[in-house]
């Protein structure tokens, strides 16, 4: 995800600037963005997040039928997922292009407010799906933030290397910090609001459980069972 939000912000900077061979974020910026930005987050993520806990699951052998039914993954969810990221990676390139049009910023500075701006979008991303947290997510994904930052300072106080002391240019205006916060507003704002209508009006047998165990409400606790969808065979071929 993080990769398609960069490689299109990068195409339309290439298109903006009638097939230039300069690139607005730095080659060493470009590596630490899959190595450390954005890759030790997922990766965290990944090996500690969890749906829902085994008692669960045992006691509510139904919610296995969602992966039956295909509703972790089918067909309409990855178009949904192609357009959320177009629209962000449209939201992280023009935010900074209509508010620095006319003005004699460099594209190195833009170059730096676009990697901290995707790297800031996909962590929070990343965190919005967050089902269990514990201090080493934490640390993974809001770190991440941090490490992005003092990279890029280190890389722009660095005279040998292309953007020498564009980021502190740039980010001693408020304009900058504006445009991070209009950015993240518009990107993640969308995804937010379908987000809260599925989980409010529209939630799965998996989003039930979670939330019974979550609180500790759900009526299996007072001897009660949930319902939920039916247990269908898959078809055989």
């Amino acid at each position: 995800f993080a990769i398609s939000v960069s490689s299109s912000s990068f195409y339309r900077y290439v298109l903006f600037t009638s097939f230039t061979l300069t690139t607005a974020i730095t080659d060493w910026s470009s590596v630490l963005f899959s190595v450390i930005y954005t890759s030790f987050p997922t990766i965290v993520v990944g090996i500690l997040d969890k749906d829902l806990s085994r008692t669960s699951l045992m006691e509510h052998p139904q919610l296995y039928g969602a992966g039956q039914r295909q509703e972790s993954y089918n067909r309409k969810l990855f178009w949904v997922t192609m357009l959320d990221t177009l629209w962000q990676s449209i939201a992280s390139f023009f935010v900074p292009l209509l508010a620095y049009w006319g003005s004699d910023v460099d594209g190195s500075s833009l170059g730096d407010l676009w990697t901290l701006a995707v790297v800031i979008m996909v962590n929070i991303h990343l965190a919005m799906d967050v089902i269990r947290w514990y201090w080493i997510t934490h640390a993974a994904i809001w770190g991440s933030i941090i490490a992005t930052f003092i990279c890029v300072m280190i890389i722009d106080v660095l005279p040998f290397l292309p953007g020498y002391w564009a980021f502190f240019h740039i980010a001693k205006t408020a304009l900058f910090w504006l445009c991070l916060l209009c950015i993240m507003i518009g990107a993640l704002l969308p995804r937010f609001l379908v987000k809260v209508f599925v989980h409010y009006y529209k939630p799965t047998d998996i989003q039930i459980a979670r939330e019974a165990e979550k609180f500790n409400t759900s009526r299996a606790s007072q001897g009660a069972q949930i319902e939920m969808n039916e247990i269908f065979d898959p078809p055989r071929r």
